[in-house]
């Protein structure tokens, strides 16, 4: 028999953990079919910390079976009463559970634990109150009279069997986003982590089951992007799927439905943000939300404000101020440890990624010859994990492959324009249409900003700050639909229109 379970243990919170290693179907932990297992690796140090199961085709037709039966025979029956108080019940079991889930996005993803890890699962908590406060609030549909004689109303009804593919940047966060709201809406899911960070979405399934959500509401089937993604997107008896992570898979996830059976289909993908600096910005707090905006997460956030544009009044002072701030907050020499408070940037999610950034980095140096400020000497020799010193490239131009590619890590561009109009056409000048954000006192300059930008979120004098109450989603190659705040219900309900003829004689 497969090992389901292992022992974690995290000396430096003293905390172990029974890890599961099993598919999660039917509210219990499984082998996968084929005895596929997957490795899973501590970023950090660069050590195997456990293997888990991997889900094969058949599983996923499992798991479907599974999710179809609770739908059509519980959970479309349950109310949304009832449903709300799943919530809540597993709402206080992550409240309880908060660092044991924290340490395990960790070790698995390389988050620091105290200024990232506990952010993160503080945003679930925050959530999930919010969704299990909303359920029977969100799905109300409206009544139309027609004449005298005549009348409609809407009902807003789940999909039924809802697939959802999460990124390895957000593990549990992104999990959540999806995953509380599709509930809160009636429908179940299975649910797909990426290969490199399904520790954490593992255990929160012990948590669904202790919350006492009936067997098969939630699956959880992790594996291989190309089997078992590709196994979600063109299965005949799923009726809507949510992707979040690149552009070219989103594209895939989108082509895979039409070429099953149409199913609804979210995408979140990527972005390359821009943050404009004019010249009568605060130019202190412009420096520092940018340096997060970038750098917070090691800047593998889909958001992160990788553009800088700054008015050539002031870019000379803006740069200098921001290295100065780049060197003293996020800094990553001697913090390899990301269960260190002073460890604020840790490593990327993988070799590859390392591997990949550091490429980016080396055109930018030798092929494109641009001026580059690095906190520390790269690569960094005393440590195995895969840590990147947060980099910042200046007067880049518009045409280099920094400033036009997703590069996914502690990798910024700056540049200079002169005018409102030149800024605009700088910010929008990119496939994707994620985030941006705008710096100034110009309370008229700030909303044009908002107007004119084609982005989904538009953060004034702030960046990367986003709240549970708030849709968020793209534009352009940046994604489709919107997640969060009452998008996150609404995104997983379809509208029923129902006609009523009062009159008995026509």
């Amino acid at each position: 028999m497969p090992k389901l379970y292992t022992d974690l243990e995290i000396p430096q919170l003293k905390i172990s953990v029974k890890q599961p290693l099993g598919l999660f179907i039917n509210n219990e932990f499984c082998p996968s079919s084929d005895g596929k297992t997957i490795e899973t690796v501590n970023p950090s140090t660069g050590e195997v910390i456990t293997s888990f199961q991997a889900a094969s085709e058949k599983d996923v037709d499992k798991a479907v079976i599974a999710a179809r039966n609770a739908f059509e025979n519980v959970w479309s029956k349950t109310s949304a009463e009832q449903r709300g108080i799943y919530l809540s019940k597993l709402l206080k079991l992550i409240e309880e559970e908060q660092d044991t889930l924290a340490a395990l996005e960790t070790i698995d993803s390389g988050k620091p634990f105290h200024s990232n890890a506990k952010q993160d699962i503080a945003e679930i908590i925050e959530l999930t109150r919010y969704y299990a406060g909303s359920v029977d609030k969100f799905n109300r549909g409206e009544t139309i009279p027609l004449n005298s004689e005549k009348l409609a109303y809407t009902l807003k009804v789940p999909f039924g069997v809802v697939a959802q593919i999460v990124p390895w940047n957000y593990p549990l966060a992104m999990a959540s986003r999806k995953l509380q709201g599709a509930l809160a809406a009636g429908n179940t899911v299975l649910i797909k982590p990426a290969e490199n960070t399904s520790l954490s979405l593992l255990y929160f399934a012990t948590l669904i089951k202790k919350a006492g959500f009936p067997p098969g509401v939630v699956n959880v089937v992790p594996g291989y992007g190309s089997i078992v993604g590709k196994a979600l997107g063109t299965h005949m008896d799923i009726d809507k799927i949510s992707f979040t992570g690149s552009t070219k898979v989103g594209g895939s996830v989108l082509e895979a439905s039409g070429q099953s059976n149409l199913k609804d289909v979210t995408l979140e993908c990527g972005g390359k943000s821009p943050a404009l600096v004019f010249e009568d910005a605060d130019l202190d707090k412009a420096v520092d939300w940018i340096a997060a905006g970038i750098f917070y997460n090691s800047g593998q956030v889909c958001t992160a404000n990788s553009r800088v544009y700054v008015q050539s009044s002031i870019y000379d002072k803006f740069v200098k101020k921001f290295k100065e701030i780049a060197k003293k907050d996020w800094d990553v020499s001697g913090n390899f440890d990301p269960f260190d408070e002073k460890c604020l940037v840790g490593p990327v999610i993988s070799s590859t990624q390392y591997d990949r950034i550091k490429e980016f980095i080396e055109l930018g140096k030798k092929e494109e010859k641009l001026s580059m400020f690095q906190t520390t000497e790269f690569p960094i020799e005393q440590t195995k994990g895969y840590f990147i010193p947060p980099t910042i490239f200046t007067d880049v131009p518009q045409s280099s492959r920094l400033l036009q590619e997703e590069i996914f890590g502690p990798v910024v561009v700056v540049s200079k324009f002169e005018n409102y109009d030149d800024a605009m056409k700088l910010a929008n000048d990119t496939c994707y249409g994620l985030a941006s954000a705008i710096f100034t006192r110009d309370v008229k300059k700030a909303h044009m900003f908002a107007r004119d930008i084609k982005a989904g979120t538009v953060w004034v004098n702030s960046s990367n700050d986003e709240d549970v109450k708030v849709p968020f989603g793209g534009f352009k190659m940046s994604g489709i639909g919107r997640e969060s705040g009452e998008s996150g219900v609404d995104n997983y309900l379809q509208t029923k229109s129902v006609h009523v003829n009062i009159s008995l004689d026509k």
